[in-house]
């Protein structure tokens, strides 16, 4: 990512840019600072999201 480019939070939906890096090194968070903003609720949006989009059950006609 060119410097200075902002990153925008991973969390399905959300457009917060994602926390700054801590002042010590390390790898840039993903997430934004809302603390609900993790890679476990990350998951469970995308699999709601996921199971939402499919029909649960297609009727079968039969004949």
């Amino acid at each position: 990512m060119p410097e200075g480019a902002t990153k925008i939070c991973i969390y399905p939906g959300c457009e917060r840019p994602a926390a700054p890096a801590h002042p010590q090194g390390g790898p840039r968070p993903a997430f934004c600072d809302l603390e609900e903003h993790n890679a476990l609720t990350a998951h469970q949006k995308r699999q709601r999201l996921a199971s939402a989009a499919t029909p649960e059950h297609e009727e079968i006609q039969s004949g």
